[in-house]
């Protein structure tokens, strides 16, 4: 044996499990990565459904004016808390005016009043100012259904540590039409 050949060999020996410790640091980046991905389509989804429950809420209210509300704890799908209930992946959100509110403006050119909100703790319709009902929720006015949720995270990495709830909000405005 020739002794290139032998230090050669020596030479390698020292790195033998470097790809091995290569991975093994690279590996804690790379998961850390994948679990704020999932985390973060997880969350993204949980929004998504929100969204569009706050939007059918929204298109319920603009079709079925003043008639359409409830203050059950599990609403009839003929309400506008009802339809949001319906709409996918949120039928587990409670009906109270913390999750679930309902508003009504007065459309006077590019001004938008409050004119009225629907209330789940009182139940009932409650007109703002010289507002009621007749001159409030009438076609050509707005409906604004706003829903409030929280997501617990599923890995922690975008909170604090596992269980830690994250607010989301969902807004949908639409003309009442009938």
């Amino acid at each position: 044996m020739s002794i290139a050949l032998f230090f050669a060999k020596r030479l390698r020996r020292p790195h033998r499990g470097q790809a091995l410790v290569e991975f093994a640091l690279v590996s804690v980046v790379l998961f850390l990565l994948l679990g704020a991905v999932i985390e973060f389509g997880f969350l993204f989804s949980h929004k998504l459904e929100l969204t569009n429950a706050a939007r059918s809420g929204a298109r319920w209210a603009s079709l079925h004016s003043s008639t359409a509300w409830s203050s059950n704890a599990n609403p009839d799908s003929s309400t506008i808390e009802g339809q949001v209930r319906a709409a996918g992946g949120t039928a587990t959100l409670p009906n109270d005016n913390n999750h679930i509110y309902i508003e009504y403006f007065k459309v006077n050119g590019a001004v938008q009043t409050l004119c009225g909100y629907y209330d789940q703790a009182l139940p009932g319709f409650h007109p703002v100012g010289a507002y009621v009902v007749g001159t409030c929720v009438i076609p050509g006015n707005l409906v604004r259904v706003t829903l409030t949720n929280s997501y617990t995270l599923v890995t922690g990495l975008l909170g604090r540590g596992v269980g830690t709830a994250v607010t989301t909000k969902a807004v949908a405005v639409m003309p009442v039409i009938a």
